[in-house]
């Protein structure tokens, strides 16, 4: 009987992680969302303020902002710095895709940074200031759908990882 019992906690607290963990996934996507909305906010300041140039801006961002994207940051600052013959969309390009192949970003996230990349690298630092602007009020919409979508399915994932344990528990005894 004990062991019965046992067996039934185990199948129910492993249904129930599954569907915490796979709530936790959805959520993944919104905080790199986030996390990239407020580096561009840092690096919009660094231009605007102290008048950095791309480099400057992305290697102070890579220092101050924990995340899924210091590398990135840290990658695009050391390469522009390197005077490589490459533009900046190009280097800014590379380093995306590199970062982006462990990431929850979508392809709809990527493509509006591959288009900031092309508005940022021949401008000057008013137009730079302004493009950083557009992507900011474009990753604001998608943030406020994400939001919305996610609090829904994180709820569902979660009821639906306990009602799984529930129905298997119900099968098995």
């Amino acid at each position: 009987m004990l062991m019965k019992l046992a067996g039934s906690a185990a199948v129910l607290f492993a249904c129930a992680g599954i569907g915490f963990f796979a709530a936790s996934e959805v959520g993944r996507r919104e905080r790199q969302l986030r996390s990239l909305y407020a580096s561009f906010l840092l690096i919009q300041g660094d231009i605007r303020y102290q008048k950095s140039s791309l480099p400057e801006a992305f290697f102070s961002v890579s220092g101050r902002m924990p995340g899924d994207f210091t590398d990135f940051f840290a990658s695009v600052s050391e390469r522009l710095y390197a005077h490589e013959s490459e533009s900046f969309e190009q280097v800014f390009c590379e380093e995306l895709k590199k970062s982006c192949r462990e990431s929850a970003l979508k392809k709809r996230d990527i493509a509006l940074l591959g288009q900031l990349s092309g508005m940022c690298g021949q401008m000057d630092d008013q137009l730079q200031v302004t493009a950083i602007d557009w992507y900011l009020e474009q990753s604001a919409q998608i943030l406020k759908e994400l939001s919305r979508e996610n609090r829904e399915k994180i709820t569902l994932l979660r009821r639906m990882g306990i009602l799984a344990g529930i129905f298997l528990l119900v099968l098995l005894l």
